[in-house]
């Protein structure tokens, strides 16, 4: 045992041999501080097992709908402008604006066949009221009956789905016989930044269709009027997007007679159009007046 006053090493006995000094007091010191010097171990806590069965792994947003999320919310932006300032607008797009002018091209051709039949579902119902109203009573009351329900309706896909992609063709046609006349002016400018542009005077002549669609699905008899307005609307895309790429050009085809080739493919497709569309509502007509005399 070693003496902690002198540092004498004692084979044993209660007192240093050196020193005197009592050996029990530094027995006892060094067991407390051999106890001291021993660290206390705590037990080891227990890690929860991760319950893998209950969470959840995220999903991953869909590329493809973001991006028409994306695309919409620029579209709507774009469109709102074009109404506000169409020509400081139309003026300033260029082929980045390509998509943007492709999809009001598409609304307003799609507009057409739908106000045509919703428009003529409220048509044929008008007249059988008038023409009942008019005739009940009468001697011609027993020539000429029109009953609304026993009237054949066209098919919703024959006449607009059909047509719709006529009329999609149709305004395509157009905006190439536009990039076809500004070209004839030597312009240099792409198809991309034509139809960007055509597209963008069409937003207001887009609009008056849709609204003419919602209308004729109300049954007002002002959409015969807006989709006029709006049919007629694409003339005058046709002429502000001419000219707003020839003026100024002192070399090539004057603007004006571009403006008028571009004219009579727009009419001459018309006629097309309106061809299509009557050979399905004209047998349809037929068959009521067919069926309303007895």
């Amino acid at each position: 045992m070693q003496c902690l006053n002198c540092g004498h090493h004692n084979d044993g006995g209660k007192f240093c041999v050196k020193c005197g000094k009592k050996l029990e007091a530094v027995a006892a010191q060094q067991a407390a501080a051999g106890v001291e010097a021993v660290p206390t171990q705590q037990p080891a806590q227990q890690q929860p097992i991760p319950n893998y069965s209950q969470q959840q792994v995220p999903q991953q947003p869909n590329q493809h709908v973001e991006n028409a999320k994306k695309i919409s919310k620029l579209y709507i932006g774009y469109f709102m402008q074009g109404l506000k300032n169409p020509t400081a607008t139309a003026q300033g797009v260029r082929g980045e604006q390509f998509i943007n002018g492709l999809i009001t091209m598409i609304l307003f051709a799609i507009s057409i066949p739908l106000t045509v039949f919703f428009g003529w579902n409220a048509i044929i119902e008008k007249t059988a009221l008038i023409a009942n109203e008019k005739f009940s009573g009468g001697f011609e009351s027993h020539v000429i009956k029109l009953k609304v329900n026993d009237v054949i309706r066209p098919e919703f896909v024959d006449l607009f789905f059909t047509n719709a992609l006529f009329c999609i063709l149709w305004v395509g046609i157009i905006g190439g016989a536009v990039f076809v006349a500004i070209k004839l002016g030597k312009v240099n400018v792409t198809f991309q930044d034509v139809f960007a542009r055509f597209g963008t005077f069409l937003i207001i002549p887009a609009s008056l269709l849709i609204i003419s669609v919602v209308l004729a699905i109300l049954k007002i008899d002002l959409f015969l009027y807006v989709f006029a307005l709006g049919v007629l609307g694409i003339f005058f895309a046709i002429s502000l997007a001419i000219a707003s790429f020839t003026k100024g050009q002192t070399s090539g085809m004057d603007g004006i007679y571009g403006t008028v080739i571009a004219f009579v493919v727009t009419l001459v497709l018309f006629i097309l159009l309106s061809q299509s569309i009557s050979d399905i509502i004209m047998p349809e007509v037929t068959d009521v007046l067919n069926r309303s005399f007895w």
